[in-house]
């Protein structure tokens, strides 16, 4: 059995400029809904390594959007499970960039201040699910490539080494793959 992880391309919508809290929402929703940059193609990666391996995407479409890329199909399941954990936002009263709100706004988010979004314990559980569904997956297919999201990916690799999978490979980089086996 076989399990590869890869977080999405680099998204066109990740651009990393200077917003207030109502400008990172709206910058928020644009990055879920975004494809990957036109740019950002799996430089070192195989298309033909992984041909035969069953295709599992997160159903945001700069996930979608890498499968297609890096494999030339579409996967042959997709799955909310797989979204990346909820990018929180609070209102606080000053500009910054992008980037920062993001780890501004998750630090606070993993400290377990609430707001109209999934909970850290929630992400957390989901992620547990989406590992066990991926589990599941590969036991059924033996080969499986799943397209999804960095902070997503990282607890999910977690969870597979807890249950005794083996880590051969792991990179947190856009089109970066962590790779697991069960021997």
């Amino acid at each position: 059995m076989e399990i590869i992880l890869v977080r999405h391309g680099r998204p066109q919508k990740a651009v990393n400029t200077l917003l207030n809290a109502a400008g990172f929402a709206n910058w928020v929703k644009n990055y879920n809904h975004s494809l990957v940059a036109e740019h950002s193609l799996p430089c070192h990666l195989s298309q033909a390594k992984y041909k035969n391996y069953y295709r599992v995407s997160s159903d945001l479409p700069r996930a979608v959007h890498s499968c297609l890329i890096f494999s030339g199909c579409q996967p042959h399941y997709q799955s909310k499970l797989f979204r990346e954990m909820d990018i929180p936002r609070y209102k606080l009263p000053f500009t910054i960039r992008a980037w920062s709100w993001v780890y501004l706004n998750r630090g606070l988010w993993m400290l377990g201040k609430k707001g109209h979004f999934e909970s850290y314990l929630n992400a957390r559980r989901r992620a547990r699910q989406a590992a066990s569904e991926i589990l599941s997956l590969a036991q059924q297919h033996d080969k499986i490539i799943v397209f999804s999201h960095g902070y997503l990916i990282l607890h999910i690799r977690k969870y597979l080494r807890q249950w005794g999978l083996i880590q051969t490979r792991k990179s947190n980089n856009y089109w970066g793959i962590s790779a697991f086996k069960d021997e």
